[in-house]
């Protein structure tokens, strides 16, 4: 009995002895998670604002593309922000946080961006600051735990700078036989020339420069006119052929890169884009999603697809978008064709160069 009342006793000093350092360490701990958890919310709040200025800078650009109008773009720039919550909240931006300029490359692989006045001609970047400070629109982001480490609050900044690029396109077009189908316009391929004709025109209202080649195929492909800003003779050239045989979409793909990559054409500082259009099914030679996988992966160009008509194969071209980094568009009627030459035309590349 005597052992067991000592041991006890024992217990109790130990558990005794244990009391003051506990209540020692606790606070301690206890502060270093709360600091722990800040420094975790300090970066998540820091990606958040990364990803709403750049949001806003390159909704800001596509916009400066189409329209040049400041005005505009920076009311695009500033609501695409608010569509994203930093801290829980949208970033708000004031007008002095979108400003305009050139950007341009460096010669060492980087661009660099000068900002200009609202009204200079040609404008092609956008430069966007993010802000959650005490003096913002959007204020101060408060910490989770306060009076730790005097962290009551937190004032990131992001800045980004998106620019739209001259492009290199060679449009590659089916004039298999199928194209001879009538239509309310006539035929496919008059309403594909009439397409291409509206593609053009935008072309001559947007900023860049854009040069632009042209590749036929059917049974067989040929690159019909090499890159060029001379809209008027691909017109002429692309009346000039006739339609027939079968619907070789890989060869012209490949005839295409050649087109878009030929170095007494090609800038270096293009973005390089290819628009297959066809009305049918890929039928002769290799397959064009191959094709557009060499495209996109090796060259680093955009393959985009159109599909004209019922009897045009989607689900296939679908895919060699997908595979060339690229969109699809479908159209059933001359005015849908149109539409989607269009909206490729007035969607210049936009890129963070900053």
């Amino acid at each position: 009995m005597m052992i067991q009342r000592e041991a006890g006793i024992e217990h109790r000093n130990r558990w005794g002895a244990m009391l003051p350092l506990i209540a020692i360490c606790l606070p301690v701990i206890l502060a270093f998670s709360a600091f722990a958890i800040n420094i975790a919310w300090m970066q998540l709040t820091r990606t958040e604002l990364r990803t709403a200025t750049d949001a806003a800078a390159r909704a800001g650009s596509r916009m400066l593309s189409r329209t040049q109008d400041t005005d505009v773009a920076r009311a695009i720039a500033t609501e695409a922000a608010a569509r994203n919550t930093v801290a829980g909240n949208s970033l708000l931006l004031a007008n002095t946080d979108v400003t305009f300029g050139m950007s341009a490359p460096d010669g060492a692989g980087s661009w660099l961006f000068t900002q200009q006045p609202e009204d200079t001609h040609g404008l092609n970047g956008v430069h966007v600051t993010g802000r959650r400070t005490s003096g913002s629109t959007s204020g101060a982001i408060p910490m989770l735990f306060t009076g730790f480490f005097d962290m009551g609050h937190f004032e990131p900044v992001k800045t980004a700078v998106a620019s739209h690029m001259d492009r290199d396109v060679v449009l590659v077009l089916d004039r298999s036989g199928s194209m001879r189908r009538w239509t309310p316009g006539g035929n496919r391929w008059l309403d594909l020339k009439a397409a291409v004709a509206a593609f053009l025109n935008a072309l001559t209202t947007t900023p860049q420069d854009e040069l632009v080649g042209v590749v036929t195929y059917s049974t067989t492909s040929t690159l019909d006119e090499d890159m060029t800003l001379d809209y008027a003779r691909l017109m002429t050239t692309i009346n000039a052929r006739s339609v027939g045989g079968a619907t070789a979409i890989g060869l012209g793909l490949q005839d295409g890169i050649d087109g878009v990559t030929a170095p007494l054409f090609a800038r270096a500082n293009a973005a390089k884009t290819i628009v297959v259009m066809t009305d049918g099914q890929h039928n002769r030679g290799i397959m064009p999603e191959t094709v557009a996988r060499t495209a996109h992966d090796t060259h680093g160009i955009t393959v985009h697809t159109i599909t004209f008509g019922s009897g045009a194969n989607q689900s296939h071209m679908q895919t060699v978008a997908q595979d060339g980094g690229g969109r699809h568009w479908h159209a059933d009627t001359q005015a849908g064709l149109i539409a989607a030459f269009e909206e490729i035309a007035n969607n210049l590349p936009t890129l963070l160069t900053e």
